[in-house]
């Protein structure tokens, strides 16, 4: 099982960051909420469309772990879904 939430998650935190910074440049609370808004849709539009379109650069190959039949980095030791080592 891959993690794709704490990604979003982090991204959302970057532009919500980056939404509250925009309060120094005197936009209203309304504006800051719709930039946070608008940020996040564009992201996870790109983000849907590059995983659809398999785009995301795999840094590693992955391997099938035998007790769990799910996918794990073939560098590790252990599976990173049930722990069982490789």
């Amino acid at each position: 099982m891959r993690l794709e939430w704490p990604v979003y998650a982090f991204t959302a935190g970057v532009f919500f960051s980056f939404a509250l910074s925009a309060q120094f440049l005197s936009l209203g609370t309304g504006a800051v909420v719709g930039l946070f808004v608008l940020l996040t849709i564009a992201y996870a539009w790109v983000a849907w469309v590059m995983i659809k379109q398999k785009a995301v650069l795999e840094l590693h190959a992955y391997i099938t772990c035998s007790m769990c039949s799910d996918l794990t980095p073939s560098q590790g030791k252990h599976c990173m879904n049930c722990g069982a080592d490789l």
